[in-house]
């Protein structure tokens, strides 16, 4: 949650985002360069977010918008980094064919630490 002194732009942080996940050679055409390149910006993009802004009244909700795209946008990248391997739409250029080993679902999470871990696949998706 952002909790630095009013002032910033969530506009422009919500551009600096879109940046670094709408393009298709950074989020879908994946190498691990690119993915580290472009956390290096979103993890510096939520620095200057927590410490910087904030707002009340209705610019609060743009705030927050803003604050949960980039938070959304660094667990996906640090997901995809700890996944190496192309597996349906995730396409990794340095590690482009599939893996056996790598079946399961990566929980990610944190805001200022972003962690990832596999997740153990259920009975239900064992059997599928």
């Amino acid at each position: 949650m952002p909790s630095g002194t009013p002032g910033g732009d969530a506009r422009e942080i919500v551009a600096a985002v879109q940046r670094e996940v709408l393009p298709y050679d950074k989020n879908y055409l994946r190498h691990g360069d690119g993915l580290i390149g472009a956390l290096t910006v979103l993890d510096d993009t939520w620095a200057r977010l927590r410490a910087g802004l904030r707002a009340t009244g209705a610019d609060a909700v743009r705030v927050r918008q803003a604050a949960a795209l980039t938070a959304n946008a660094r667990w996906m990248y640090r997901s995809a980094l700890a996944r190496t391997e192309s597996r349906g739409m995730a396409r990794r250029l340095d590690h482009p064919d599939l893996d056996p080993a790598q079946h399961h679902r990566i929980a990610a999470g944190g805001l200022d630490e972003v962690w990832t871990r596999p997740l153990a696949r259920t009975a239900t998706e064992a059997a599928a």
